[in-house]
C-alpha cells in the first residue's frame, strides 16, 4: 500500500497507531483519504472501537463500512446479474451508492408498474436525491451532489439498512469485482466526513447568532424579535436584530440573527452583519413596512 511517500507494508500495529495518531490530530483532505485507506484494511471490530473512542465519525459513515462485506453477505453482483431482479419472481433488489438490498417486501411501492419501480435492478443513487426517473436521467453518478446531498442520499442509506435485506455489493462505480472500494466510495465518504463538519459550524453558528422570531402580515409588515429563547436557543441575553449574510458580499444571501453586541463572535463577523434599515440600532424588535425577510 502506497500512502504518497512510498510503499508500506502494514500490519495491525504500525495501522493502530496510524489511525489512533490521526484521530488526535487536525486532518487535511490526503489525511482523511490515509486513514479511510488505512481502516479499509483493519478488523472490523477494532476501528470501529477506535472511531468512537475519538468521536470523530459519524454513524452513516460507519453503516457504509458495516455494510460492505466485513460482517456481511459476501456477494458481489455485477450489473448483468442484478438487472433480473426486477419482478416478484426472481425478487425486486436495487442499489443505492453500491450496496444491494431486497426490497420484494416492498412490492407495492417497488413491484412493476409501481411509484418506484424505476430502482429496482440498477443502482439510481441520483434520483433518490433529484427524483428524476427518466432512464436517461437514472445513474449512480452522484458527483454532482453537494455533502449535504450526499448526507441526505446516506439518510436513505439508513432506511433501507433498517428496513430491508442487505444481499451484498454492486461491481461498478463503488466497489471492485472483489468487494473492495474503488476511488469513487471514498470521495463519497470525504463528503459525508465534510457534511458532518458543515452541520457543527451550522449548529455553532446558530448558538453564537440565534434565529429572530419573525411575524408578517399586510398591514403591519414584517416584524423581528429576540428573546432569550429565540431560535430555540435557551440563553442569559436577548440580542438584537441584524442581518446575518453568508459571506462579507453584501449580494449574499441572509437571514435574520439576534446578535449580542458586546460578544467577542460579533466583533469576530461585523463584516457579516448589517442593519436592518429604518430599525433602531439597539432596538430588540424591529417592524419593517416592506416584504422583506
Amino acid at each position: 500500500m502506497n500512502f504518497g511517500g512510498g510503499s508500506v507494508s502494514p500490519s495491525l500495529k504500525s495501522l493502530d497507531n496510524l489511525v489512533t495518531r490521526g484521530f488526535t490530530t487536525e486532518k487535511t483532505e490526503k489525511a482523511n483519504f490515509v486513514l479511510l485507506s488505512a481502516m479499509a484494511l483493519l478488523p472490523m471490530e477494532f476501528w470501529t472501537s477506535k472511531v468512537f473512542e475519538a468521536g470523530v465519525l459519524n454513524v452513516p459513515f460507519i453503516y457504509h463500512y458495516q455494510l460492505s462485506g466485513y460482517t456481511g453477505d459476501p456477494r458481489v453482483f455485477s450489473a448483468t446479474e442484478l438487472k433480473v431482479y426486477t419482478n416478484k419472481k426472481n425478487g425486486l433488489y436495487l442499489s443505492i451508492l453500491g450496496l444491494v438490498f431486497d426490497v420484494t417486501r416492498g412490492e407495492r411501492q417497488y413491484g412493476p408498474g409501481k411509484s418506484y419501480h424505476a430502482f429496482t435492478g440498477r443502482d439510481a443513487s441520483l434520483a433518490f436525491i433529484t427524483g428524476e426517473f427518466e432512464s436517461s436521467k437514472l445513474t449512480d453518478d452522484v458527483s454532482s451532489l453537494s455533502p449535504r446531498q450526499i448526507k441526505a442520499l446516506d439518510d436513505w442509506l439508513q432506511f433501507y439498512h433498517t428496513n430491508y435485506i442487505y444481499k451484498g455489493k454492486l461491481h461498478g462505480r463503488y466497489y471492485h469485482e472483489d468487494g473492495s472500494p474503488t476511488a469513487e466510495f471514498y470521495v463519497v465518504q470525504e463528503k459525508l466526513l465534510l457534511a458532518k463538519k458543515e452541520k457543527a459550524l451550522e449548529e455553532k453558528q446558530d448558538k453564537m447568532f440565534p434565529l429572530c422570531n419573525v411575524e408578517w402580515n399586510r398591514e403591519t409588515g414584517t416584524v423581528f424579535w429576540c428573546t432569550e429563547k429565540s431560535g430555540g436557543i435557551d440563553r442569559d441575553w436577548v440580542g438584537v436584530p441584524r442581518k446575518l449574510f453568508e459571506t462579507t458580499n453584501a449580494q449574499s444571501s441572509f437571514r435574520c440573527a439576534c446578535v449580542k453586541l458586546d460578544s467577542k463572535e460579533y466583533k469576530e463577523n461585523k463584516a457579516r452583519l448589517r442593519d436592518y434599515d429604518g430599525c433602531e440600532k439597539y432596538a430588540t424588535r424591529c417592524v419593517l413596512k416592506t416584504n422583506e425577510i
